[in-house]
């Protein structure tokens, strides 16, 4: 292992700290995308059925005009000015460069620091109907790769 895999690694682990989770092999925090017509629906249905204790763990990332209404407040919250997926065309360039993209670094720099509270899940909420904007950008950006994973919904 290099020695730039070993700090991400424990990077990650520091990230997970605190959440009660016990880290599998896949260290890595998962991303759900929150897509179609109705995204708030799967989100809604998780929060029902989950221990409120998960909710401070968990951060969506989500256009101001999609932006939730109504849920618990402990369910961190960062808002985008645009909803960048569905606007691009989903094109894997787009994915690449998008606030969201930039909303995750942020995200992650800051548990990091010890500004926010670990992070135990993020979902994305967007319009479009496909979530291969971020499946690609996971893929393709190496920062967001090592340190988020895909997960479908």
């Amino acid at each position: 292992m290099a020695p730039a895999d070993g700090f991400i690694e424990v990077c990650v682990l520091n990230l997970h700290a605190g959440t009660g989770r016990q880290p599998d092999r896949d260290f890595r925090i998962p991303i759900e995308v929150l897509h179609g017509q109705a995204p708030g629906k799967r989100l809604q249905q998780l929060l029902d059925a989950g221990d409120s204790s998960e909710f401070e763990h968990w951060v969506v990332i989500a256009p101001v005009l999609a932006a939730p209404v109504g849920w618990p407040d402990r369910l961190r919250l960062i808002k985008t000015v645009t909803d960048e997926f569905s606007q691009e065309g989903d094109c894997f360039c787009c994915a690449l460069s998008t606030e969201v993209s930039a909303a995750l670094s942020r995200l992650f720099f800051a548990v990091l620091r010890k500004e926010q509270p670990p992070v135990s899940r993020v979902f994305v909420v967007t319009a479009s109907a496909s979530a291969q904007p971020m499946v690609q950008a996971l893929k393709h950006a190496p920062f967001l790769g090592q340190r988020y994973r895909f997960e479908p919904s």
